[in-house]
């Protein structure tokens, strides 16, 4: 009878080791059911069964409840007993799944393995720039030494370099091609922009990267050799189309590399990044005086971006929000072993998933048309609509235009090419602590005042003091524009990010074609204010605009799913 109560008196959770009283089939709901792990439970009771047997009345009622307990455990078959524990474990912890930020943190939210693939990323960016900003020097006549006192000189200028400008005879009543060989470069953004940002969202980032990487570097090498200036704003049109899908598919993926505490440095990095190429451009275009020589040094270095396709990897957090789990485990391993962590066993069948509640289609199939379908995207998106465009424009204007208050272009090019730097510096010191909304309200705002203080005073006061007040609004609208692409890209959901940012970069383009004739055509007709009065006021309506409509998402989780922005349960 001792024998009886000991076994009734085991816990269902304790094990044979732990005790000394005798084990209980009971054991094997709570073991791994291999066919060790039975007999070691079984044959104990087997032999106690038997010695007990010849001890009498005791005996048979142990006997009896050992055949009772053994045929319960006969009935259930291993898979069954295994599915049990599954079952009575669910419902003693509910809420035992691994939430997807949680295992980005745990392999380093920004170590090493995030630092190369984000600095091998933003290389790119710097010759992105110099392709955006090579046409103002390519175009211009800076480069003419003039000599009044030397009557031999045609105009009394010495030409020292050979420029677009001179070969297709663009200057006069031709001025308009100027503008129309830029704009047509803006118009291929336009294209990429939309282009790239959803084919980003379906085939993945780095193949986007990659590709665009491909065609830029192939247009740019014929840009040398272009016969026509119309061919050459082909060619533009080329290297623009891949600037989304280098710099705004750099910028996601960025962000989608490294934890919540620093996608705010992101935007910062990747635009020093655009500094460094302005700089560098404005450098080569002073000693080289043949433009042709000039998009040489500029196209070939970018070869080695070829070597991507074998030393980028895919966004895991893409890979994930498309069910790929095999590939999102490579990148993930990867990580692990180059910052010294450990992967969760097993984590994709661990993983909470989020079952977005507004889609009507599969879940690669979401489109440009879900950025306007429910309440919360349509508001968000109406509003990126407003500013990026004014954004864009003011910041190509004052780019492409740097010298529209006076001075030489080179010089004022570099200035305003290093007002950048104290802008990228204020944003990444101030971006976390007074949030995205702010900074980008308070910047485009400062920008649209100092503009407006600069036309009110121009005659008042001396030219330099205007230039400064122009370098400030420049500076100003630099950190508009950083902010910008770190507020959008955490704005909208995983999976459809990039497009909303491709769209939004879309409508930028807009703003940039207008830009490039306010800066090439209108301002060489009629004047500064051309470009003065338009720019302030629409630096208002957008810094309105956004601190109206928008929520703030600095140290919030970045949303995965449409039904996390609408606030639907999932």
């Amino acid at each position: 009878m001792s024998s009886h109560l000991s076994i009734r008196k085991m816990s269902i959770d304790e094990s044979p080791e732990d005790e000394e009283e005798v084990p209980t089939a009971q054991t094997t709901i709570t073991s791994y059911c291999s066919s060790d792990v039975i007999n070691e439970v079984m044959n104990p009771l087997i032999e106690q069964g038997l010695k007990a047997q010849n001890e009498g009345e005791e005996a048979g009622k142990f006997s009896f409840s050992f055949r009772q307990m053994a045929s319960s455990a006969k009935v259930t078959p291993v898979k069954d007993v295994a599915h049990l524990e599954e079952a009575n474990h669910e419902e003693d912890t509910p809420n035992d799944k691994i939430k997807l930020e949680s295992i980005f943190e745990g392999l380093g939210s920004f170590g090493r393995f995030q630092q190369i693939q984000f600095i091998l990323i933003c290389i790119p960016i710097a010759f992105v720039s110099m392709h955006v900003m090579s046409w103002t020097f390519v175009v211009s006549s800076a480069r003419k030494i003039c000599n009044e006192t030397n009557e031999t000189l045609v105009d009394g200028c010495e030409e020292l370099a050979y420029s677009a400008s001179d070969r297709w005879d663009m200057n006069g009543d031709n001025a308009w091609i100027r503008a129309t060989v830029q704009s047509v470069y803006f118009v291929g953004q336009m294209i990429g922009s939309f282009t790239c940002g959803v084919m980003a969202d379906k085939i993945g980032r780095k193949k986007v990267l990659f590709w665009c990487l491909v065609l830029q570097v192939t247009c740019a090498l014929l840009l040398i050799i272009a016969p026509t200036w119309w061919i050459y704003a082909l060619l533009k049109a080329g290297t623009g189309f891949t600037q989304p899908g280098i710099y705004g598919v750099a910028v996601v993926l960025g962000i989608e590399l490294v934890g919540k505490q620093y996608r705010s440095f992101i935007a910062v990095i990747a635009n020093v990044f655009g500094v460094v190429g302005g700089i560098i451009l404005s450098t080569m275009a002073y000693y080289i005086v043949d433009y042709r020589l000039l998009h040489a040094a500029i196209a070939i270095p970018s070869l080695i971006f070829i070597t991507y396709y074998w030393v980028i990897h895919e966004s895991a957090r893409w890979l994930v929000s498309q069910e790929k789990y095999d590939d999102a485990n490579v990148v993930l391993c990867a990580t692990a072993s180059m910052n010294k962590k450990t992967m969760p066993k097993d984590w994709a069948d661990k993983m909470e998933k989020k079952v977005d509640v507004t889609a009507t289609k599969k879940k690669d199939s979401f489109g440009a048309v879900d950025l306007v379908r429910t309440p919360q995207m349509r508001k968000r998106t109406l509003a990126n609509f407003v500013m990026w465009p004014v954004t864009t424009m003011m910041y190509y204007g004052m780019t492409m235009r740097s010298d529209v208050g006076g001075g030489s272009l080179f010089v004022t090019f570099v200035s305003s090419q290093l007002m950048e730097l104290p802008a990228v510096i204020i944003v990444a010191l101030l971006i976390d602590r007074l949030g995205r909304r702010i900074m980008y309200s308070g910047s485009i705002f400062t920008a649209g005042v100092f503009l407006l203080a600069n036309w009110l005073t121009h005659d008042l006061i001396p030219n330099q003091y205007a230039v400064v007040m122009l370098m400030i609004a420049k500076g100003a609208v630099s950190v508009s524009y950083t902010v910008m692409y770190t507020y959008t890209s955490e704005l909208f959901p995983t999976v459809i990010r990039n497009t909303a940012v491709g769209c939004c970069s879309t409508m930028a383009r807009v703003g940039a074609v207008t830009a490039s004739f306010i800066a090439f055509f209108l301002v060489d007709r009629y004047g500064r204010i051309v470009m003065i009065i338009p720019f302030t006021i629409l630096a208002m309506c957008a810094s309105i605009v956004s601190w109206f409509m928008l929520p703030e998402t600095v140290n919030k989780p970045l949303p995965d799913s449409i039904s996390e922005i609408e606030g639907n349960k999932i």
